[in-house]
């Protein structure tokens, strides 16, 4: 009865993102769309398993003449993290960004500022003291081992060091580039992985030069990375639903950072463990590479509006690591796959509607370059890596509002309609969205939040906070074996 309650209230506060639409008048039309699409999937239900697996016939990632490997002092957090890069070397473009939104403004101040958060309001909900702890309890086991800064694409830090020193001398014979491939897998499973894919190195992708902010420097993959690579195993660790539906409350950092602190162990110890069978590794956070490039190169995913690798299953509530290995996998390499999720975004806006700063496009297409207000101000677009096919989001805007929440935003991941739990129906449709047609993917887009499901807002919803400060009381029994995470097991 209290979970019914709850879904009721939850429904009722998403009623006001639907002022349009009478309740049953919704229903009636999700109703009959969900109905073409049981009838369409049930045509086709033979071959769900090969849809579940998706399609190789992708293009992956598509560039331009113009496309070339991003500068590291160019990604947004490196260059706000940095005193010498925001201030020194690049001031003109906190002096842009100020003048075009009117604001006193630098980067670096104001990821100064944001880092050092310990006030709250207990009366308002989302941004109380349990609230704030959990966020910093979620961002610990980093802060412990001074790794934090690989969150903002630090390279060479305690946890993903660079140093090969303990690579033992004897190489393991794996037998096959598949059995390497697999064991690799199972090691990063047992570690917490919840999607594991492997991709052959490659150099467009990765960040060129790379940059030391702490020594203010920049590193070269010739001349400083300890050995030349040839593969990358892409990570993806989970996020708990129901902490991730409270954005953009302070209580949804405690999924943001505990991704985080997990993305840091699980790539630390994947790196390790294949040091120990005699090949170089390095684990990677946000650093070395754009992870989202290298997630849709290993096939777990395709790129989304929102700029998240959406995966089968999980959607975009993961967070992505790398290792970056010697290791050769011959021809057990994964390739770029397709289950209609960058179709379906075309014609879903959620992410973009639910997005508190506009920062995400509402363009119907992709494109290779942004086309966001002040795309056309020379060098406003810096932080974009443009030559790219995808759909650009403005990361300052992004920023922006991170700063007047005084915490990270998951509104474009908790309001993704591939954003769901781990139910049968929802596989189901995963399964046949390929054969849907572009007024069945609205259909299945209003439908989401008409359920409980997203609805995000610039404000919390209260009742999805309590739901998560309530989430833990089946831990007292087995009531708790639930998976409310999405995909475990399922690497």
């Amino acid at each position: 009865m209290t979970n019914q309650v709850e879904n009721q209230n939850v429904a009722d506060q998403i009623d006001d993102d639907l002022p349009n639409m009478s309740r049953r008048g919704f229903f009636k039309k999700t109703v009959l769309g969900g109905g073409a699409a049981m009838l369409t999937g049930g045509a086709v239900l033979g071959a769900s398993k090969t849809s579940l697996e998706g399609s190789t016939n992708t293009p992956g990632i598509e560039v331009d003449k113009d496309f070339k490997p991003k500068d590291q002092r160019d990604v947004m957090l490196c260059h706000a993290t940095s005193p010498y890069l925001s201030k020194i070397r690049n001031p003109e473009r906190a002096e842009q960004y100020a003048r075009l939104w009117k604001k006193d403004f630098n980067f670096n101040d104001a990821i100064q500022t944001f880092e050092n958060r310990d006030h709250f309001d207990n009366n308002k909900v989302g941004y109380g003291q349990a609230d704030r702890a959990i966020g910093h309890a979620a961002w610990y086991p980093l802060v412990v081992a001074k790794s934090r800064a690989s969150a903002f694409t630090q390279p060479n830090t305690p946890m993903h060091s660079w140093d090969q020193t303990d690579v033992v001398e004897e190489q393991f014979d794996w037998g096959s580039g598949k059995r390497a491939a697999d064991m690799i897998r199972s090691t990063a499973r047992l570690f917490g992985a919840v999607r594991v894919g492997i991709a052959k190195f490659d150099k467009r992708f990765v960040y060129d030069p790379l940059y030391d902010a702490v020594d203010e420097r920049t590193l070269s993959w010739e001349k400083d990375f300890p050995f030349k690579p040839k593969s990358v195993i892409v990570i993806a660790t989970p996020m708990d639903y129901d902490n991730v539906a409270t954005a953009p409350s302070w209580t949804s950092e405690g999924a943001t950072g505990n991704g985080y602190s997990d993305m840091g162990k699980i790539a630390c110890q994947v790196a390790k463990f294949i040091r120990g069978c005699g090949y170089n590794a390095v684990g990677a956070g946000n650093d070395l590479a754009n992870s989202v490039a290298y997630a849709i190169l290993a096939g777990l995913g395709e790129g989304g509006r929102n700029g998240s690798c959406i995966m089968p299953g999980v959607g975009p509530r993961v967070r992505i690591c790398k290792v970056f290995t010697n290791i050769d996998f011959e021809d057990a390499y994964d390739q770029p796959h397709t289950w209609g999720i960058r179709e379906f975004c075309k014609s879903c806006m959620k992410c973009a509607e639910a997005c508190p700063s506009g920062a995400v496009s509402k363009d119907v297409e992709p494109s290779y370059y942004p086309t966001y207000e002040f795309s056309d101000e020379p060098d406003y677009t810096w932080n974009n890596h443009v030559g790219i096919k995808k759909w650009h989001s403005d990361a300052k805007r992004c920023f922006n509002f991170w700063m007047d929440n005084d915490t990270s935003c998951l509104n474009c991941v908790a309001s993704c309609t591939f954003n769901e739990p781990d139910f049968w129906h929802h596989w189901f449709i995963m399964a046949i969205n390929p054969m849907m047609p572009k007024f069945i993917h609205s259909f299945m887009a209003e439908a989401h939040p008409a359920f409980g499901y997203g609805g995000q807002s610039r404000t919390p919803i209260p009742v999805k906070v309590e739901k998560f400060w309530a989430s833990g009381e089946g831990m007292r029994t087995n009531t708790s074996m639930k998976n409310n995470i999405g995909t475990a097991g399922k690497a």
